[in-house]
């Protein structure tokens, strides 16, 4: 695993919810979670349910000004893992964006 030194990109630390549609292997389930940092290729979200490795999904994060679209993106998940509050922590590597 990297840390923070060795990543290509930096994270930036965000709090915004986010929408999570899955494609693959099972389609059109609706996750709602938060995205607590996002970078140029990947993003970690905390969510309610646990997402298996390898899932397919559509993410979409609304953006609070007009000036800035919303995200949109295809991402495949890499990590999984249930904490001890019972929340779940997923890492998304971003596929493409849409």
């Amino acid at each position: 695993m990297l840390n923070e030194e060795q990543r290509n990109f930096k994270r930036m630390q965000i709090n915004a919810q986010a929408k999570l549609v899955t494609i693959e292997p099972i389609s059109d389930q609706h996750f709602d979670a938060v995205c607590v940092d996002l970078s140029a290729t990947g993003l970690s979200v905390h969510l309610d349910e646990l997402l298996e490795v390898g899932t397919i999904v559509r993410v979409n994060i609304n953006s609070t000004s007009a000036n800035i679209a919303p995200l949109d993106a295809t991402a495949k998940v890499i990590r999984a893992s249930k904490e001890n509050d019972g929340t779940v922590t997923a890492g998304l590597e971003i596929m493409h964006f849409n």
